[in-house]
């Protein structure tokens, strides 16, 4: 397999991702020393990074003591689990990144609330600098997910239909937006409405679909192939 090296990422991607961290405190856990040491000094982010480690316990007490309010983290750190982690966790940002790449860890994050979900096989991929990106979506009150998500999770789920069923024409606008990772300005700028009318409208998706978490209700927009 060949991987796009390009170094450069684009001005866009560059430029939303540091307007998305502006007065972010980034905490990062992850297993691998190398790559922890590697990560929090990607230029982009580096200036947002408060603290780094490799357990959920050091982890842990990085968040209380910085107050941070992005936590980046593999599945299974050195000591602890990620997942569980983040579910702790819930009242910040998360993102995962995983190399269990099948339903069940699909549903863990779902659970724990995760605002974004990368698959490692998927880095470095697309040369646009997608990791990046999730990071910047995720910042910006978007959910992010792996698109083999959608394979993984499949569609024309029952009880994700019937949850549809019950919405309005632009509701289900809005939650197709929200499922395929735009944040609410960009959602708003698609469907040519103001911010306050996509925030209405995801009110009333929360109400009906009985779910407040983002990422469940992009798994519902998935799971419904809309």
């Amino acid at each position: 397999m060949q991987l796009n090296l390009e170094e450069k990422v684009s001005d866009l991607v560059a430029s939303r991702l540091k307007q998305a961290l502006e007065g972010k405190k980034l905490v990062v856990c992850l297993g691998s020393r190398l790559e922890l040491g590697s990560f929090c000094f990607v230029p982009m982010i580096r200036s947002h990074v408060v603290g780094g480690c490799t357990t959920t316990r050091e982890a842990k007490e990085l968040m209380k003591e910085t107050f941070a309010d992005f936590l980046i983290t593999d599945d299974v750190p050195e000591a602890g689990c990620g997942i569980a982690l983040a579910k702790e966790f819930r009242h910040v940002k998360t993102l995962v990144l995983t190399h269990r790449e099948n339903a069940e860890l699909v549903r863990e994050a779902e659970e724990a609330g995760v605002d974004g979900l990368v698959f490692r096989s998927a880095i470095g991929l697309s040369g646009e600098g997608s990791f990046l990106q999730a990071i910047g979506r995720v910042a910006r009150g978007a959910v992010s997910l792996s698109p083999a998500v959608n394979c993984i999770v499949g569609n024309a789920d029952k009880d994700a239909l019937d949850a549809v069923a019950q919405l309005t024409e632009k509701e289900r606008e809005v939650l197709s937006a929200v499922g395929r990772g735009l944040d609410n300005k960009e959602a708003a700028e698609e469907a040519f409405v103001s911010e306050e009318t996509v925030k209405s409208h995801l009110r009333a998706i929360r109400q009906k679909v009985g779910e407040t978490d983002r990422v469940k209700i992009a798994l519902i927009a998935i799971k419904a192939g809309i």
